[in-house]
């Protein structure tokens, strides 16, 4: 089958408004991607008019991160545009299949966002932002695509879909929108704030088991913030999402730009990201206050079983600490650092190790008979 000058090659997708096939472009040999609108949601002449006006404004658009719009056309009674082919997984099918690191969700965000605002300055407004309208690549590199197209699609033909088609794309939509308000940019805002949502907490922040319930939720619940449902989500990226996603659109954020700068600066006091981990799960650590307990555990039963090893003789304290370089006190007198050997008369002996960005260690070790007794002492970091 052909459209024009486009050879079908296969199915990639299937949508409320219209299927997106790969095809081939004899002309250039080259593959694309080719849109085909649905026959009746081609509902008049001044409609397709204002499609071929503005598909062709959003061609001559041209972004690293948007997808290219090569042509359009009509054939067998609908419109058809033929964008730039890509290899990249849509990201609702990588949200399927694994859970996003905190800065791989930063980096998206970012990207999606600086896109958005350099859009948003020609006049341009994506209004359909959600994942399966992001491609993402292997590299981490983010495509849009559909970009001006939900604009050139005719709005009331939306109403004619079965609710369990237009489900997920409500699910990411504005409140303005739902309402049937004029929108802005900062709408493409709110959408992206939904979908960072989505990647931090693992599920959509306004859902419903109808199109009804849906809106309902969009235009009226306040979902809890991302970093209550998973912990390990740092406290200044949840209100970024949280800010993105304010009912009242002077409320958001204002610019692409603004939100980019607000990605970039969350602060990160978190453990490394691991890849593949399962949002919300963390991994106990051991109080420090335990560990300092056993390590002076391990250091007065070294000093008794020496003691009940070893016979008479000499007197001496052999300080080593981990690491080293720790300055060493004996009953409140600076002895030197370690590792040190020090003759001390038998009796109690009150020894502190201190070394900078570290835990003191103070202990009192009882010399009751002459010998040789090693000492070492594993310091803990403060920081």
């Amino acid at each position: 089958m052909k459209y024009g000058r486009y050879e079908i090659v296969r199915e990639l997708g299937k949508g409320s408004m219209g299927v997106v096939y790969e095809a081939h472009d004899p002309h250039i040999d080259r593959s694309v991607a080719l849109k085909v609108l649905r026959p009746d949601r081609v509902t008049s002449e001044a409609f397709v008019e204002r499609f071929f006006k503005e598909a062709k404004a959003v061609g001559r658009f041209s972004h690293p991160n948007i997808v290219t719009v090569y042509d359009v056309g009509q054939d067998h009674g609908t419109i058809y545009i033929a964008m730039e082919f890509l290899e990249g997984k849509p990201l609702d099918n990588a949200i399927r299949e694994k859970s996003f690191t905190i800065d791989e969700m930063i980096n998206i965000g970012a990207q999606v966002a600086e896109t958005l605002d350099c859009a948003h300055e020609k006049g341009i407004i994506h209004r359909d932002i959600k994942p399966s309208n992001i491609l993402l690549m292997s590299d981490g590199h983010i495509t849009i695509t559909d970009f001006g197209i939900a604009h050139i699609e005719d709005p009331s033909a939306a109403q004619l879909t079965q609710a369990g088609e237009i489900l997920g794309t409500p699910a990411y939509m504005s409140p303005e929108q739902v309402v049937g308000r004029p929108v802005d940019g900062r709408s493409d805002l709110y959408s992206l704030g939904v979908i960072l949502y989505e990647l931090s907490t693992g599920k959509r922040p306004f859902r419903g088991s109808n199109l009804a319930a849906v809106f309902k939720a969009v235009t009226q619940d306040s979902p809890p913030e991302p970093a209550k449902i998973n912990s390990d989500i740092p406290l200044d990226l949840s209100r970024v999402i949280m800010k993105s996603l304010r009912k009242a659109p002077d409320d958001r954020f204002q610019t692409g730009t603004a939100m980019v700068e607000a990605l970039k600066s969350c602060v990160r006091q978190r453990k490394p990201s691991v890849p593949g981990e399962t949002p919300g799960r963390k991994k106990k650590r051991i109080p420090v206050s335990f560990i300092m307990v056993v390590v002076l555990l391990i250091s007065v039963m070294g000093v008794l079983s020496y003691y009940l090893m070893n016979g008479n003789g000499k007197a001496m304290l052999n300080v080593r600490s981990v690491p080293a370089g720790a300055r060493v006190f004996v009953d409140g007198a600076f002895k030197g650092k370690a590792p040190l050997e020090l003759g001390l008369a038998p009796g109690k002996h009150e020894v502190r190790l201190t070394l900078s960005d570290h835990y003191d260690w103070e202990a009192q070790i009882q010399l009751k008979e002459e010998g040789d007794t090693p000492l070492l002492v594993r310091l803990i970091p403060s920081k």
